[in-house]
């Protein structure tokens, strides 16, 4: 009898779960194309003009769509807190059913999904953007969210589970950044 061991990383690319992704993802865009996944989900890559963090004006460097929509999981968790700046939007929400062939590095934000860049270099931000699909508003609001906890692989499953932290400094509803305005 062969002794139990954990698979190696090359086993663990040809299981039936790993080789079955694609399919699954085509199966989810079945809710999509339904409505059932109302929200859009970006990987946004920024830079800022000046030679610091936050120096001058921020431009876009990379967005990347997260496809199939996942789940968003209650964007009604964001809550308006009154501060001496405005109401400024806190707290979190969870995206399930991300496609399982985004890489931990990708969503994490330090490769660019379809590039061959291995790393981001500083000084770029990274953040997720959620916005309605166009359904309610004439231009959805795009909220913007960094990563709160590490993504996880759920078991069992061919996706990830991510929990995102709503941050303010959003793009506007044609995507200009509203940072200092």
């Amino acid at each position: 009898m062969k002794p139990i061991v954990p698979l190696t990383r090359e086993q663990a690319r040809n299981t039936l779960a790993h080789k079955f992704t694609s399919r699954v993802d085509r199966l989810r865009q079945l809710g999509v194309k339904l409505g059932v996944r109302p929200n859009r989900v970006f990987l946004v890559w920024a830079k800022y003009t000046g030679s610091e963090y936050g120096e001058g004006n921020r431009e876009e460097v990379a967005r990347v769509e997260i496809l199939p929509s996942p789940v968003v999981d209650s964007l009604d968790n964001i809550a308006l807190h009154p501060m001496s700046a405005g109401m400024v939007p806190m707290g979190s929400v969870r995206l399930t059913k991300v496609s399982g062939q985004l890489t931990y590095d990708q969503l994490r934000g330090l490769m660019v999904p379809g590039r061959h860049e291995d790393h981001i270099p500083s000084p770029y931000e990274f953040f997720y953007e959620i916005y309605e699909d166009g359904r309610g508003d004439s231009e959805p609001v795009r909220s913007k969210f960094r990563l709160l906890g590490l993504p996880g692989r759920r078991a069992g499953k061919v996706d990830w589970t991510l929990t995102l932290e709503r941050v303010s400094g959003d793009n506007d509803r044609v995507g200009e950044d509203t940072y200092g305005q």
